[in-house]
């Protein structure tokens, strides 16, 4: 394996993850979006800490997510 395809898969990881957070509001989707962009290049590069990495951050982003929509719902039920 060259230098050239890690390189490159950085580079894609980079500017997916730049994207991600500058276009979402919502913590919690954009790190379910940044694990599951972490998970599929691990898969890629056959690097299982990126991949596990991606997965954790993917659960945490749930998780973020689903605090947000429960906060949301209690706030229009006291409105």
């Amino acid at each position: 394996m060259t230098l050239i395809r890690p390189l490159t898969h950085a580079a894609i990881v980079a500017v997916a993850l730049f994207t991600v957070s500058a276009c979402s509001d919502d913590s919690g989707k954009a790190q379910k979006t940044q694990g599951k962009i972490e998970s599929g290049v691990g898969s890629l590069t056959g690097n299982e800490e990126l991949k596990r990495e991606g997965k954790k951050n993917e659960v945490v982003g749930g998780v973020k997510s689903a605090g947000s929509e429960l906060k949301g719902a209690i706030k229009d039920a006291n409105d």
